[in-house]
């Protein structure tokens, strides 16, 4: 059980968040156990390492075009965003108005108001339904780019 605090010692030591009580106890600890000093050398290692690598740094140009296709995206998302709302709206409207000129003409049967409602409804599910799952699943699609 000692050595999982030691252990966890040594990642703190390498991040500064030790006491200095704790570094002492730590030191103490690693010249007698060889299980431990040979953990603080691999760590010891990967730290250097970790410092000479250096991620580089893109120009302005990159910059200037990473920006610009962010505000592209987030216009186009709009754009298609309130079609698709002024679509909605347009289309539910006149179903409305379809629907409601069928219930109130006394010329047509019953039996033929509620076929011709049964049809639109079921025409506005499968539409919905395939709507939903182009625009939604598409997005989703890992496999879209493998050609068959």
């Amino acid at each position: 059980m000692k050595h999982k605090k030691y252990k966890e010692w040594i990642s703190a030591y390498f991040d500064g968040a030790l006491t200095p009580d704790q570094k002492r106890e730590l030191v103490e600890h690693l010249k007698t156990c060889s299980e431990c000093r040979r953990e603080f050398e691999e760590m010891e290692r990967f730290e250097s390492l970790m410092a000479e690598v250096s991620l580089p740094h893109p120009s302005e140009e990159v910059w200037t075009m990473y920006w610009a296709s962010v505000y592209n995206r987030l216009e186009r998302r709009i754009g298609w965003i309130l079609l698709s709302l002024g679509s909605i709206i347009l289309l539910f409207y006149g179903a409305y108005q379809l629907v409601e000129g069928l219930i109130k003409d006394p010329d047509l049967p019953l039996l033929m108001k509620i076929g011709l409602l049964s049809f639109l409804g079921g025409v506005v599910v499968l539409l919905v339904s395939f709507l939903r799952e182009r625009l939604f699943l598409r997005k989703r699609e890992r496999y879209k780019e493998v050609e068959q």
